[in-house]
């Protein structure tokens, strides 16, 4: 990025952000009267908001917002206190957060997919705060008999236990309130893969520094004809900061968030984006779209996944489903108490060989890390010695609401411990072997063997191994379009691998997911041990 283009990106940040990374609740307005009518097309209608349609743009949100801000103070929200947001995903959880903050409250997103116990001891974490839900979730995680909640309010309608928004329709809204970049602004969650998730606590400066980086890169790698598409949950912190990436750079918005193939292949053929944004495992179902007559990824220059690797595979569907002379696969390595910790890209040429567990150097990403060895402690700078990954950088969070034990144990002078295992390579990047409660005995590198048999077996959409108290490795598969699986086809793909049992084969909708769509491994383990009418394959 040239000096003028960094000198263009800080002003832009200020704009949109606002002194101190504190103004939250005023991005929306503030990208409204930056770019005018930016085009914001979502999948779904809003649930607070269903006469707006699907065809929406900035300065619609920002009129939401500061109208649902009127509703929440009508509601007793005062700056200070916490509102958790709790229903399906949608552009509206993003706003009802923004409205909070705007009030100088401190909004907290959960993710509709956890169970009722689980929301439960989320909701008691945060104090019991005013709660904004849907039907849906009021119903599913029986919020209505939640006592102790201070105040539960349905977005959509009326619900047992609630009191409907439309009773609070109408009240003007205070002046803004902001609160200093010190200060919490913001709650999120762990994805929930290694058990309850853990409710992550931003401040206005940490938030600020997970967007800059995908500022910067926006302004790097977009142009303002282009148009950004993302099918990504709106649960988490990317969900907070990643909006500034597409106020900032002031592309069309294309704002999915439903990761089913058939629902987005048309948007996407309609929409042609130029820059495509969802999770690994999502891509690896959207692989079936890559043969869609209506070829919705032909336009993509720029395909993205964050969090986590990706599989060769899917990285190479994608690209190959481009018609694009250079399309370019990126994959942000990230963490919601941090953010991005790595960047890189693959070509096609690039894509033909090697696995995809390279995820990037740290350094585009602004952000420190180093290699720990687990049983001395001692840092292990060697490239090709592994160990558990730590990282410091711009965005790193305050700590866990109501765990400041934990958040001091995973602490170390200034470092923050991923819980994921890695190295170093010779080229400096920082390459992942899992994370060390998905431990797969006899599999040292379970990912490595999730990468061969996905080549081998291009109908599987899904393949994750994982290990029974008795330590016996279990494979479990989805397929396109549920097919059974072929045995005879599994027996000759893992005829070289170590010994495993026959493959459990689910539908995509009966794996435990987190709140990215990820497959949660340990609670998978559990329904594995658990009798089920699921059956085995005969292989």
């Amino acid at each position: 990025m040239t000096a003028l283009g960094a000198v263009a990106t800080t002003r832009t940040m200020r704009r949109l952000w606002g002194a101190g990374g504190a103004s939250l609740g005023l991005v929306a307005e503030a990208a409204a009267q930056t770019h005018g009518p930016l085009p914001m097309w979502l999948d779904r209608p809003l649930a607070i908001a269903p006469e707006l349609g699907r065809d929406l743009h900035w300065g619609h949100l920002a009129r939401l917002v500061e109208d649902a801000s009127g509703w929440l103070h009508a509601a007793g929200v005062c700056p200070g206190d916490t509102v958790a947001v709790l229903k399906d995903h949608n552009i509206d959880v993003i706003g009802l957060a923004q409205a909070a903050a705007r009030l100088g409250a401190i909004p907290a997103v959960i993710a509709p997919e956890f169970d009722a116990a689980t929301v439960a001891t989320l909701l008691a974490r945060l104090g019991n705060p005013v709660t904004l839900a849907d039907r849906s979730a009021i119903t599913r995680h029986r919020l209505g008999g939640i006592t102790a909640l201070r105040r539960l309010v349905c977005v959509d309608g009326a619900a047992d236990g609630a009191v409907p928004l439309d009773e609070m329709r109408g009240t003007r809204a205070p002046a803004p309130q902001c609160r200093t970049g010190d200060q919490l602004l913001a709650i999120t969650h762990t994805s929930g893969t290694t058990g309850v998730p853990k409710l992550i606590g931003h401040t206005g400066d940490s938030l600020a520094g997970q967007a800059a980086v995908q500022v910067l890169g926006g302004r790097l790698l977009l142009r303002s004809h282009d148009v950004v598409a993302t099918c990504l949950t709106t649960a988490h912190a990317r969900a907070l900061s990643g909006p500034f990436t597409i106020a900032a750079v002031g592309a069309p918005h294309l704002a999915m968030v439903d990761p089913d193939p058939m629902a987005a292949a048309g948007l996407l053929a309609r929409h042609r984006p130029t820059l495509l944004e969802t999770f690994p495992n999502v891509f690896q179902r959207w692989e079936q779209l890559a043969d869609h007559p209506d070829q919705p990824l032909a336009n993509v220059r720029i395909f993205l996944s964050t969090f986590d690797a990706a599989h060769p595979r899917t990285i190479r569907r994608m690209l190959g489903a481009s018609r694009r002379r250079f399309p370019l696969y990126a994959q942000a390595y990230a963490q919601s108490e941090l953010g991005a910790m790595a960047v890189g890209f693959r070509t096609r040429r690039q894509a033909r060989s090697g696995d995809a567990r390279d995820v990037g150097w740290p350094g585009l990403a602004l952000t420190g890390v180093r290699i720990i060895d687990p049983d001395t402690g001692r840092h292990t700078p060697r490239p090709g010695v592994y160990g558990r990954i730590q990282a410091r950088g711009p965005g790193l969070f305050a700590g866990y609401v109501g765990e400041p034990q934990r958040t001091r144990e995973q602490r170390h002078e200034g470092w923050w411990d991923t819980g994921d295992i890695g190295t170093r390579t010779r080229t400096g990047q920082l390459r992942l072997a899992g994370r060390v409660v998905d431990d797969v005995p006899g599999l040292p590198d379970y990912l490595a063997v999730e990468d061969l048999v996905l080549d081998r077996l291009p109908e599987l959409t899904e393949l994750v191994l994982t290990a029974l108290p008795d330590e016996t490795t279990v494979p479990v598969v989805c397929t396109r379009d549920d097919v059974p699986l072929d045995p005879a086809r599994w027996r000759e793909a893992t005829a070289d691998l170590p010994v495993m049992v026959a493959p459990r084969q689910f539908r995509w909708s009966e794996l435990p997911t987190t709140a990215t769509w990820k497959v949660r491994r340990p609670a998978l383990r559990e329904q594995l041990a658990t009798p089920s009418p699921v059956p085995e394959a005969t292989v």
